[in-house]
This record gives C-alpha cells, sequence and structure tokens, in this order.
C-alpha cells in the first residue's frame, strides 16, 4: 500500500475526526473511504459524459413537446 500524505484545514481536519468517532472507524479509514468514493463519482460522471458525446444512434433520446 502506498503511503500518501494530506494538509488538511482545521474545519475538514475536524469533521474527518468527527465523522470517525460517530463511525466507530479511524480517521484513516473515512480518508480512505471518501477517497474511494470521490473516485468512483467522477469516473462514473465521466464515463457518462463520453457515452453521451458519442454519435449512437441506438440511444433513445426523450423530446418534450411545447404545450
Amino acid at each position: 500500500m502506498r503511503e500518501l500524505v494530506l494538509s488538511l484545514s482545521p474545519e475538514i481536519n475536524q469533521r474527518l475526526e468527527c465523522m470517525a468517532e460517530k463511525l466507530d472507524r479511524s480517521v484513516v479509514d473515512c480518508a480512505q473511504l471518501a477517497l474511494s468514493e470521490f473516485l468512483e463519482n467522477w469516473e462514473d460522471y465521466l464515463q457518462t459524459l463520453a457515452i453521451l458525446s458519442e454519435d449512437n444512434e441506438d440511444r433513445p433520446v426523450l423530446s418534450a413537446i411545447p404545450d
């Protein structure tokens, strides 16, 4: 496992410590989970953008009909 050193603002550090205590987990566990979820969310978002930017006639497109 690779070691990473983070500099956190006092506010973020306090929030991280409070969450770790509430979840009965270590600060390191919570930071790893946060980074993992951040990466998953952005990877999904960027993958969706890539798919939507492709010219794909098989993809259904919904259009609103004006009243």
